[in-house]
């Protein structure tokens, strides 16, 4: 087994995703991301991979083909606005199955036990995305595809979501909302874009209490966001016992973003990774795979990746 139990995947044509002048998913934001790994000395301590392009009958795991061949068509020359936040390139469909081709490539190596962890620092993100529309700056939801190729591979039997992006990923809890073996957790501000994840919002039929919205207010402190956070998460893992968790890891919680109001810090991020590292030890045998979502500011990004990651190092050689 090699001895680098944390991966990495990345690919520099996730960058060609073409989001426009001034639009703030763009692909500076991976750029500031690994330049700061890179002169931190991080990235030389992980096992860096570039993920292939995914299939496309992977993708239909979760997205119809009627859908995936709609957004291949749309991947223009030009620009091409299908919201008043999602933009499509002529690169964009590629960077969307790279972005889906590392999750998964991530999940089977964890699941394997050729890593303990790993993190995809991907784009275009994906947890807004619903099943046939794209949204958020989402085209496809790739964490949720990740969860479907974990269960329909029988490499889990209970797969935890667990969403920290400051906005509620819709996409990844109506994808699973009818359903039991796969728990969505979403901690987000409230109120904030796209309106949903009310507390009240909690699974339907087989998937009745599967899923967990967590509201938190503007300006809420760090310390108390953790606090509710840690309690959350802690009665999650001890009822629902997964076998395999996934981090939709979006950062801009961060003080410093500008699309929101929350508190946290670099510090904090690190805190919730521990946090979860923790009770992934505990319950999934560390099998634990994140996977990048929002983050806005960019040195805020760079930082808060950077704190994520050293906590994913650090849970290896505690093991």
């Amino acid at each position: 087994m090699n001895k680098k139990r944390t991966g990495f995947y990345y690919h520099p044509s996730c960058l060609e995703h073409d989001t426009g002048h001034g639009h703030p998913e763009r692909p500076a934001r991976l750029t500031a991301i690994m330049e700061h790994l890179k002169s931190s000395g991080l990235l030389e301590k992980l096992d860096v991979y570039a993920p292939e392009p995914i299939a496309l009958e992977t993708i239909a795991l979760v997205h119809p083909k009627s859908y995936i061949d709609y957004v291949a068509r749309s991947c223009k020359d030009e620009l091409t606005l299908w919201d008043s936040d999602t933009v499509v390139s002529k690169n964009s469909f590629l960077a969307a199955r790279l972005a889906v081709g590392a999750i998964i490539a991530a999940v089977d190596k964890v699941s394997a036990g050729q890593w303990q962890n790993a993190f995809c620092a991907v784009r275009p993100p994906g947890h807004h995305a619903e099943v046939e529309q794209a949204m958020g700056f989402c085209l496809f939801n790739n964490v949720a595809i990740a969860a479907e190729w974990l269960r329909r591979n029988t490499r889990a039997e209970r797969v935890l979501i667990i969403d920290w992006d400051v906005h509620h990923g819709n996409g990844t809890q109506n994808i699973f909302y009818d359903r039991g073996d796969v728990f969505y957790f979403s901690a987000h501000q409230w109120p904030l874009y796209p309106g949903t994840g009310r507390t009240e919002e909690a699974g339907r039929g087989a998937g009745l209490n599967a899923t967990r919205n967590l509201l938190v207010p503007p300006l809420t402190s760090e310390e108390k966001y953790l606090e509710r956070f840690c309690a959350a998460t802690q009665e999650i893992f001890a009822t629902f016992q997964p076998d395999f968790t996934l981090i939709s890891a979006g950062f801009d919680a961060h003080r410093e973003d500008p699309l929101a109001q929350l508190q946290l810090t670099e510090n904090g991020f690190a805190a919730l990774t521990d946090h979860v590292l923790g009770w992934a030890q505990r319950y999934c045998e560390n099998r634990v795979v994140s996977v990048l979502e929002g983050g806005y500011n960019l040195n805020a990004l760079a930082h808060s990746v950077a704190a994520h990651v050293e906590c994913m190092l650090a849970a290896t050689s505690r093991t």
